[in-house]
C-alpha cells in the first residue's frame, strides 16, 4: 500500500458514514427538500470560497513552479465545472453569487473552513495538500455511492451534482491528485499528514450530517 492507501483507508470510515447521511440518501431516492438543498448550495458556496484561499496559500508554499501550476488546475476546475453547477442551482433558487457574499454561515461551515484556513497558515505544502485533498476525494467517494444506492437519482433533479463529482473525468483527476499527493508523504511526516487527513474527513462528515439543519450560530 501507497501512503495515501493507508490514510484514506484510515478515513474511510468518516467517508461511509458520510455517504449514509439523510441529507445525500434523500437526494439519492429524490425526496430531499429543495429548500434544505438550496440551503446546501449556499453554503457550499461560502465554504469553495475559502477552499480555493487554501489552494492559493498551497501555490504560495509550493516548492517549483510546476508544482504551483498543478494547484492552479484545481482553481480552473472550482471555477469552470463544479461552479457552473452551482451557479444553476443559485439561480433556481433566485439567488447569485452576489447573495452568497451576505449569506450567514452556519456552525459546521464555520468549523469546515477555520480548520482550512489554519492550516493552510500554519502547514508546510504537504500540509497544505492533506487540509484540502479529502474534499475532492471524499465528494467523489460519497456521490458515487449515492449513485450505485439510487441511480435513479440521474434522471432526477440532482443529476447535474451528481454527475459533476461521480463523472470518469473527475475520477481521473482524484487519481491523478492522489498520486501526486503520495509524493510528499513519507516516514517521517506521515503521522502528522495522517492526523490532518482524518480531521479533515471528520470536517466533511459534519458538512454533510449538517446539510441544510438549522445550525446557524
Amino acid at each position: 500500500m501507497t501512503y495515501m492507501d493507508r490514510i484514506i483507508a484510515d478515513s474511510m470510515d468518516l467517508w461511509d458514514e458520510a455517504a449514509s447521511c439523510p441529507f445525500l440518501e434523500k437526494m439519492g431516492d429524490g425526496t430531499l427538500d429543495r429548500k434544505l438543498f438550496y440551503e446546501y448550495i449556499v453554503q457550499d458556496s461560502i465554504y469553495l470560497r475559502y477552499y480555493l484561499k487554501a489552494f492559493a496559500m498551497g501555490m504560495y508554499k509550493a516548492p517549483s513552479l510546476k508544482d504551483m501550476q498543478f494547484v492552479y488546475s484545481v482553481l480552473g476546475f472550482v471555477n469552470d465545472s463544479e461552479n457552473a453547477t452551482r451557479l444553476e442551482y443559485l439561480r433556481d433558487d433566485g439567488k447569485t453569487d452576489d447573495d452568497v457574499e451576505t449569506a450567514p454561515m452556519k456552525i459546521a461551515c464555520r468549523s469546515y473552513t477555520s480548520f482550512l484556513m489554519k492550516s493552510s497558515e500554519s502547514e508546510d505544502y504537504a500540509g497544505i495538500l492533506m487540509a484540502v485533498i479529502p474534499c475532492m476525494l471524499g465528494y467523489e467517494y460519497v456521490f458515487r455511492k449515492t449513485r450505485e444506492r439510487h441511480p435513479e437519482v440521474m434522471d432526477g433533479y440532482f443529476a447535474p451534482l451528481v454527475s459533476d463529482y461521480t463523472s470518469d473525468g473527475y475520477a481521473e483527476s482524484c487519481r491523478i491528485w492522489t498520486d501526486y499527493c503520495n509524493r510528499f508523504i513519507n516516514e517521517e511526516n506521515f503521522g502528522r499528514m495522517a492526523a490532518l487527513f482524518r480531521e479533515a474527513s471528520r470536517q466533511e462528515l459534519i458538512f454533510w450530517q449538517m446539510a441544510g439543519g438549522d445550525d446557524h450560530e
